[in-house]
């Protein structure tokens, strides 16, 4: 009976994340959503009624499978009007003012502060519009911005602009993470371009929890003196991670451990687990377990809400929550149904649910956990206690990173070596450090108490620092730059369920399909990599106040750079070292000197000129990038195009006279005002021009 219910969950939500991965593949342009669903419904109540009037098991069959069609077709419906795009009354040129509610929580990071803003009204031509849409906004730190919160209401000058396209070669895509949250624009505000208007939070109990999770933050750092280990404290307890450094962050994803630091499952699994060990002595007879049930219900919901009633959390207590009450009835539930109906449910609310990196991780680890680490404990049975602890926690560890293994290779590029160690030592302090933190939590305000409390999170969270710092440097620690495709991570699932399904049914059907699986990944790495070797790319990348120049042969490439880019080692490691991975390039030493010299190797060679100018000569095609003013030749030189540095004064016309050429570029050391008078400038005089901050980047394939 357990496994007809488990297999009809699995249908349903089989069927509802089929609906939403055909609307987000092909179904953008498809405007009958509605109709389509009313179709397959009239289609199902007439096979219904056949297959009830005359039960053939063919009528029946038909029937089910109209009715899955209905499901996805619902799906597909529901994903439809969620993702509908909200249209401004005006253009949105014409727009000198708007107002705006702050419906997230303000984060506030050492350099900005940033919320998400919803639409109230827009002002254009003196009038004042109705309006609808959410706006992401940025502040730059200052008083007046940290004083934001949840629900504030701001009058803002200036107008409404979309994300841009991502600007480099398989860099993040900004605009469709925004487009999954129904965030349509964004904007950088200056303290001098907003005025707070009012109050009004959208929910008075997501504004009261947001005010008692910020009363805890501070409560945190009036007692931890560590700004390292107070950052980790309001991350692991209260899922605020505004104060987490790149370095510490690194050392985290670096050693597998990142799920620590984002409340999620683990914790309210790990804060579950603990009730239900001082609980047990009270579930006897029906008023114990209505009392143990109460108060189960009673802390996950408390935690869930001094966390801010982040997705994430809700999901997890709604699934303990439901396993919880089939304890209470009486009935044996399946984790893997409940966790079905819970998915379900939230893909019900909000179908972009499926896309979030957050909610397919967590989900696979939780089905990974249940069903993987039975088969691992039952591989070995330690008798020493302290054993058996450690290789439960193992067992885990390593069910829930095979069940994530593939998405992780797939979003992050990169698969830490030694996260079984790792997890040994985190998951335990992480233990310690949650008890202690929900703790303080409960008790803050009584002196004595919280100290001491807060001493020994402290403590804890010191020696799990060092510890994972400690690891991160270990030799090989991290195996990066994997680029892999849908295809690949849906053959690496299917190779692991064969591969376990051999080695507990000993099938030789099982090997085979294990073997086909690794066929096919090998099959489409070997032919990606003879297309990567056939490569021949040069990239001059759009890069915030610098230049960068890539030039690529096979999987070897030259990187030029000037001084300003080389000092920012973020800026490689997001706006370029995406593109390299995708290109199967792999070589550590990334930047020799400012700019490299000749390399017959890689088919370039690059000559300063004696005004200070840089030549590079690549397979035939010649560019110049000029920050000054040229002498003047006999006959103009010929090259396929220039870049324009440092706001260089020369006119269109002087332009012709030095060089024959059609194609100008301006990159990103050059100001705004400088590139709008220059490119309006230039196109007047018959040049091509291509603009690297509005643009992106500008290529040549050979």
């Amino acid at each position: 009976m357990a496994k007809t219910t488990f297999t009809g969950s699995m249908r349903l939500v089989g069927c509802f994340v089929l609906g939403i991965i055909l609307y987000h593949t092909v179904g953008h342009g498809f405007s009958f959503a509605g109709e389509t669903v009313a179709f397959f419904l009239l289609l199902f109540l007439v096979t219904g009624y056949l297959a009830l009037k005359r039960p053939l098991t063919r009528r029946r069959r038909w029937a089910g499978l109209v009715g899955l069609g209905v499901i996805i077709a619902f799906s597909f419906w529901s994903t439809f009007l969620k993702n509908q795009i909200e249209t401004l009354p005006v253009p949105s040129g014409a727009i000198t003012h708007y107002k705006i509610t702050l419906v997230k929580a303000v984060g506030v990071k050492p350099a900005s502060v940033s919320s998400v803003g919803r639409v109230e009204a827009i002002r254009a031509q003196g009038k004042w519009h109705p309006a609808k849409g959410q706006v992401a906004v940025f502040f730059p730190r200052s008083a007046k911005a940290d004083s934001l919160r949840y629900g504030q209401q701001l009058l803002v000058k200036g107008s409404l602009s979309p994300p841009k396209a991502p600007a480099n070669p398989y860099q993040f895509n900004y605009k469709r993470y925004l487009a999954l949250k129904h965030i349509q624009w964004q904007a950088y505000l200056p303290d001098q371009h907003w005025v707070p208007m009012g109050y009004e939070p959208p929910s008075y109990v997501v504004a009261l929890s947001l005010q008692v999770r910020k009363r805890l933050e501070n409560a945190f750092k009036e007692q931890i003196t560590s700004h390292r280990e107070v950052a980790i404290a309001n991350a692991l307890v209260l899922g605020v991670q505004d104060d987490l450094d790149a370095a510490l962050r690194n050392a985290y994803a670096r050693t597998g451990t990142m799920h620590v630091l984002a409340v999620s499952g683990l914790h309210v699994g790990l804060l579950y687990g603990v009730l239900l060990l001082f609980l047990k002595p009270l579930r006897r007879g029906s008023s114990g377990r209505l009392l143990v049930f109460l108060i189960i219900l009673a802390v996950v919901w408390f935690y869930a809400f001094v966390t801010g009633l982040s997705a994430s959390v809700l999901r997890s207590v709604c699934m303990f929550s439901l396993v919880e009450l089939g304890n209470l009835l009486r009935r044996r539930s399946s984790i893997l149904n409940t966790l079905a109906l819970v998915a379900f449910g939230l893909l019900l609310y909000e179908p972009n649910y499926l896309l979030d990196v957050g909610f397919q991780l967590s989900f696979l680890a939780v089905a990974g956990i249940v069903l993987l680490q039975p088969l691992f404990l039952a591989l070995w049975h330690p008798e020493h206690k302290l054993v058996r602890f450690f290789w439960e926690l193992l067992a885990i560890s390593i069910a829930a990173q095979l069940a994530t293994f593939p998405l992780s290779l797939y979003y992050f590029h990169q698969f830490p070596v030694y996260f079984w160690v790792a997890n040994l030592v985190a998951v335990p302090l992480t233990s310690l450090g949650l008890y202690l933190g929900v703790a303080f939590m409960a008790l803050f305000w009584v002196p004595i108490v919280s100290t001491w409390l807060g001493k020994a999170l402290e403590g804890t969270l010191w020696l799990l620092n060092e510890l994972l710092l400690w690891l991160e440097h270990w030799p090989a620690a991290v195996l990066d730059g994997f680029v892999i495709t849908p295809g690949q991570v849906l053959a690496l699932y299917l190779f692991l369920l064969c591969g376990l399904l051999f080695l507990l049914q000993k099938r030789l059907a099982w090997l085979s399909g294990a073997v086909l699986c690794l066929a096919f990944i090998s099959g489409t790495e070997l032919a990606e990599a003879q297309s990567q070797r056939r490569s021949q790319e040069l990239v001059i990348h759009s890069v915030r106040r610098s230049s960068a120049v890539s030039l690529l042969q096979g999987r070897q490439v030259s990187f030029i750079a000037d001084s300003s880019f080389l000092a920012q080692p973020l800026q490689f490691t997001y706006q370029v070292q995406p593109y390299w991975w995708a290109k199967g390039v792999r070589q550590e030493n990334r930047f020799e000197a400012t700019f490299l010299k000749t390399s017959p190797k890689l088919g370039f060679a690059l000559h300063e000129t004696p005004e200070g100018n840089k030549l590079v000569v690549w397979k035939g095609k010649r560019l110049l990038w000029l920050q000054n003013k040229p002498t003047l030749t006999m006959q103009p030189v010929s090259l396929d195009a220039i870049v324009l540095q440092h706001n260089l004064r020369l006119p269109a016309q002087k332009l012709q006279e030095y060089f024959s050429v059609k194609t100008v570029i301006l990159d990103q050391t050059n100001s705004r005002n400088y590139v709008t008078r220059t490119t309006a400038e230039l196109k007047a005089a018959g040049f091509k021009v291509h603009v690297l901050e509005e643009e992106g980047a500008w290529q040549i394939r050979l």
